[in-house]
């Protein structure tokens, strides 16, 4: 093989498959990239068997082939090239990276061993790309970072009203609900995407910036975009829990507050929280007092300006988790609504109801 590519191009090509491919015990090749150079095109793919990509890249070929090369050790490789173009032969089990000034020897690996990748054949659907990566990135957070619950683990996506598409993310203990616009879409069926899938697909159609056809079939989904790259995630089995069912309908107190002030807050109780994480809400008449106690480094109260309807309360939570979704509520207020002692509170911004977060109070 003996093709040369534009230096930026192969840049780009290799930092969006350096994210997939992994080091694996028993597939070593999966730490590889597949680099095919056949009927005028060139071809890059990896996989790690959950997820896996494929990207065209602009380049002149001047003899055929296909080798399987490290990835890592690729991309740190060019990285350092200053020159425009880069030309890449194979010699026995070697590449060779060449430009006006520079040469680079990588040792690769058998390409027998890299997993065929095919393109899906199921249910088509038109989307907006940059929409549909916000919407997995304001929800996934909130998804569990275990897998003993795989659906927990997961972002589920779902069609409720017409033109648009529902995310929601869980661990149990908090919920993050996104709705966003997808005009003309119909989803037949929900799915669920492995949390960490989820947002490489969310990185992939940042990166490209095209709105690609989401395909889906029973276990897996893919994206592909106008300019050929094409990406694929497993879905997950089972059934997303009934979330509407742990949702307060009624409240007891509903509480609004600059999300400037929440976050210099919490900035400051964060120097004295304890090994729990542990800040408590108080909830008054016409305040929001935040306080945070550390027996070993002190204590901290803020009482912040509130408008306040119902009844005064105090309720302790982890403080990360009622921090995380104020970088995802685009209104200067934020409503926090109080469902009563030990029982959960749900965060929105003050006009946007697109966005709905529920969190569990702590026990303690």
């Amino acid at each position: 093989m003996e093709i040369t590519i534009p230096h930026n191009q192969l840049v780009k090509a290799l930092e969006l498959v350096s994210r997939i491919s992994t080091k694996h015990v028993t597939l070593p090749v999966l730490q590889c990239v597949r680099l095919e150079a056949k009927e005028g095109k060139v071809t890059f793919q990896a996989t790690n068997l959950e997820i896996s990509i494929e990207i065209p890249v602009e380049g002149v070929i001047n003899e055929d082939g296909v080798v399987a090369v490290p990835t890592q050790i690729f991309l740190q490789s060019i990285q350092f090239i200053s020159q425009k173009d880069v030309t890449l032969r194979t010699e026995d089990q070697v590449l060779q990276l060449e430009t006006v000034s520079t040469s680079t020897s990588i040792k690769t690996f058998s390409v027998d061993e890299f997993p065929n990748l095919h393109q899906l054949q199921g249910e088509e659907l038109s989307i907006k790309g940059s929409t549909f990566a916000y919407g997995i990135k304001s929800v996934a957070f909130s998804a569990s970072q275990t897998s003993i619950k795989p659906e927990l683990g997961s972002v589920f996506i779902q069609q409720k009203k017409e033109h648009s598409l529902t995310f929601v993310a869980t661990d149990s203990f908090r919920l993050m609900e996104k709705t966003i616009p997808q005009k003309g879409l119909v989803l037949e069926q929900s799915i669920m995407v492995p949390q960490k899938n989820a947002v490489e697909l969310a990185k992939v159609c940042d990166s490209i910036g095209e709105d690609p056809i989401l395909v889906i079939n029973e276990n897996q989904c893919a994206l592909r975009f106008p300019g050929g790259v094409y990406i694929t995630s497993r879905l997950v089995t089972g059934n997303f829990p009934d979330y509407a069912q742990i949702i307060p309908k009624e409240f007891v107190s509903h509480v609004t507050v600059l999300k400037d002030d929440l976050l210099r807050s919490f900035k400051k109780t964060n120097i004295f929280l304890n090994k729990f994480r542990q800040v408590s809400l108080t909830v008054t008449d016409s305040n929001l007092t935040i306080s945070s106690q550390n027996n070993e480094v002190g204590h901290t109260t803020d009482t912040l300006k509130a408008s306040v309807d119902g009844e005064e309360l105090t309720l302790n939570f982890n403080q990360q988790y009622i921090m995380d979704p104020l970088s995802h509520i685009n209104d200067d207020s934020v409503v926090l609504s109080f469902a009563g002692i030990g029982r959960a509170v749900i965060m929105q911004g003050s006009t946007d109801k697109s966005l709905r977060y529920l969190v569990m109070p702590m026990n303690k």
